[in-house]
């Protein structure tokens, strides 16, 4: 009887044992290798015909991609049809899975008693450690301070190292000879996670400072938006933003903050503005700068530009009376472009009213500024290729009570609040672009090259001294 129900215990956890060895194979493992790599060349070839952004969300930062037949023919050919195929995230969950499912029936664990309570207390402090240098803990708060960019590299790798070794001593004391294995595993899935958060919370936006003068907001140039500035006095405005969500829409839209209704007529996702007289297309505008430019669809700068341009968006907007008598009346079609700039002014005088209607990047104000003391921007002799430039801030965090002057350049950022300013582009002989990124995993990658690193160098020396053992007992 006894004997029958363990067979019957056994055929039931038959399946799910199959499964889980089937997610754990090796097979799969090299499966899912070749299918990132087809997605990668995919994704590489797409970039013909849209941005990198574009291509990053539609084949790596999403669970299933759509890929267009025509993508591996000459755009000459009009090759129709599309095929799915699973995205970056499907790929790399099932990768993780794989690993960790694969560690579980691989890795058993061999010490016993002290020895196992011990490796597990060390393990946990490694554990802590890590998640301690990944968050950033150890890291100053200006860190653009730290002197040389390579000691300031050699830091992070130091520290990702140290946490490696304790892990490492953690893992020798559990898995005995395959603990340099586990942690080579644990490495790996570290890269995955980090790459799963910058997917999902990494966020870039850029700062524009003019020589003398401070910013205390970026701008994401990926982003528009509708502004409706309302001056109340030289030093105030009230502005209000209309996201790029609900510019799309495409359909009358009411909100109380706004002194109007609107409905977008028409959207480019790139334009360029030329004159009434250089074009045959409609001319939808019927005031404001729109009676002198007409925008044009330009297609979307692809990730073989070598310019380097960023799009830029324009739609015709057509505004309505919301209040009084007039309510539901048109006021007129008006033409905006984020290619106008932040200053252009286009007034609407809306129930006695003026607001200034444009189209910019999406604004991320902070409550600190950046001010440019010194643009430096020297080049090779007798050409016009950037030899070095940089860029002499000081940054006024009166809330924190810091007023401090950094020097950003290539490949000496300044990490400040959870923020890194990258030296990214100029305007001209004094105009900086900073490059402003937020990703708290940015410390990920560094502990994982460590952690991989130790794992392996580990792996390696334990079959090295294996094989001069050997060959000392021939001899």
């Amino acid at each position: 009887m006894q004997e029958a129900i363990e067979n019957s215990t056994e055929a039931t956890l038959s399946p799910a044992r199959k499964v889980i060895e089937s997610l754990a194979s090796l097979k799969l493992t090299v499966t899912l290798f070749a299918l990132g790599i087809f997605l990668t060349f995919a994704g590489t070839l797409a970039q013909v015909d849209h941005g990198i952004w574009t291509i990053l969300e539609k084949y790596f930062r999403t669970f299933f991609a759509m890929i267009p037949m025509q993508v591996f023919f000459p755009r000459s050919m009009n090759i129709p049809g599309a095929f799915p195929f699973p995205g970056g995230w499907t790929i790399g969950g099932l990768l993780l899975i794989n690993l960790i499912l694969a560690h579980s029936l691989r890795f058993k664990v061999v010490a016993t008693g002290r020895k196992k309570v011990i490796g597990l207390l060390v393990t946990l402090v490694g554990l802590t450690l890590t998640g301690m240098v990944i968050s950033g803990f150890f890291a100053q708060q200006l860190s653009a301070t730290e002197g040389d960019a390579f000691w300031r590299v050699a830091k992070r790798l130091i520290h990702g190292g140290l946490a490696a070794i304790v892990l490492l001593a953690g893992c020798r004391m559990l898995f005995g000879r395959q603990g340099p294995m586990v942690l080579l595993h644990g490495g790996i899935v570290i890269i995955l996670l980090s790459e799963l958060s910058t997917g999902l919370f990494a966020k870039e936006s850029r700062m524009t400072i003019q020589e003398g003068g401070s910013a205390n907001y970026t701008v994401d140039i990926r982003t528009p938006e509708l502004a409706i500035i309302q001056s109340i006095n030289d030093e105030e405005e009230k502005v209000i933003a209309v996201p790029e969500s609900l510019i799309k829409k495409g359909q009358r839209m009411s909100h109380d903050a706004l002194p109007f209704d609107y409905e977008v007529v028409k959207y480019f996702i790139n334009s360029d503005l030329v004159r009434p007289q250089e074009t045959d297309a409609e001319n939808i505008a019927t005031d404001g700068i729109g009676l002198r430019a007409i925008a044009v669809d330009a297609g979307v700068n692809t990730g073989v530009d070598t310019r380097g341009e960023v799009d830029r968006p324009a739609a015709y907007i057509k505004l309505f009376n919301k209040h009084g008598d007039k309510k539901g009346t048109e006021i007129g079609t008006y033409l905006v472009s984020a290619g106008l700039g932040d200053s252009f002014n286009q007034p609407i005088e809306v129930d006695g009213e003026t607001y200034n209607f444009i189209m910019r990047f999406e604004r991320n104000y902070r409550d600190y500024e950046v001010e440019l003391v010194d643009f430096i921007h020297d080049i090779y002799p007798g050409t016009t290729i950037p030899k070095d430039y940089r860029s002499v801030v000081i940054i006024k965090d009166p809330g924190n009570d810091i007023e401090r002057q950094v020097n950003i350049y290539m490949n000496n950022p300044l990490r400040f609040r959870g923020e890194t300013f990258y030296q990214s582009s100029f305007i001209g002989s004094d105009t900086t672009i900073l490059q402003v990124v937020r990703n708290h995993g940015w410390m990920a990658p560094y502990v994982a090259c460590m952690v991989v690193g130790i794992g392996l160098i580990d792996h390696f020396c334990q079959s090295l001294f294996k094989f001069m053992r050997r060959r000392l007992k021939k001899a």
